[in-house]
């Protein structure tokens, strides 16, 4: 069969095109005895992965760990409509990386598609798959604060009252306490004379 897998970007209802994805050939069909399974083939038969449950996130990150050191089957740009449609493939299960994210926009985290897919409504299999990963707007980095500025601390207004008065009142009032006790101990003696 002539396989194809069709990646549609979207947000909820809003397409997003924009960015790069890249297709990796992670596994080959194996038939036994009636029973289809996938085996890990080309740059990763010896990922030492199991591919028992094809539907786990945990393995997609992690062959999409082992796919950042190999070459792509295919890489194509996320056009206008926000498809991308990787053609003439063979059967298998692929592994599919988005290299560069829609400005805006975070990567999509690693999936896999398997050519061909079982369609339980038809109760036939699919060799066109289509699949629809939910992208993310890009997180804001957290904001930094402001500096904090230390306010000086408030100076009180002047209230009418200067400080050059005080020294001169001070020098004023022990002049007059003098002048009026040397008077007064003169008074006393005149006194005791009469």
């Amino acid at each position: 069969e002539n396989c194809s897998i069709s990646i549609t970007m979207h947000m909820g209802d809003k397409l997003v095109p924009g960015g790069t994805l890249r297709l990796y050939r992670v596994g080959a069909v194996r038939e036994d005895d009636g029973n289809y399974s996938f085996v890990p083939t080309g740059d990763f038969k010896d990922c030492g992965l199991s591919f028992a449950d094809v539907d786990s996130p945990d393995l997609a990150k992690e062959l999409g760990k082992l796919a950042a050191k190999e070459k792509p089957l295919q890489e194509e740009q996320v056009g206008k409509d926000a498809v991308v449609t990787f053609k003439d493939l063979k059967t298998g299960l692929y592994l599919v990386v988005q290299n560069k994210a829609a400005s805006g926009y975070q990567k999509v985290d690693p999936f896999l598609v398997s050519v061909p897919m079982y369609d339980a409504k038809t109760e036939k299999y699919d060799y066109s798959v289509d699949a629809y990963p939910k992208v993310d707007v890009e997180k804001d980095p957290k904001p930094t604060p402001p500096p904090t500025i230390k306010p000086k601390p408030p100076k009180l207004p002047q209230t009418g009252q200067t400080n050059w008065p005080v020294p001169v009142l001070l020098v004023m009032g022990l002049g007059m306490m003098l002048t009026g006790w040397i008077l007064r101990s003169g008074r006393k003696t005149d006194d005791y004379e009469a």
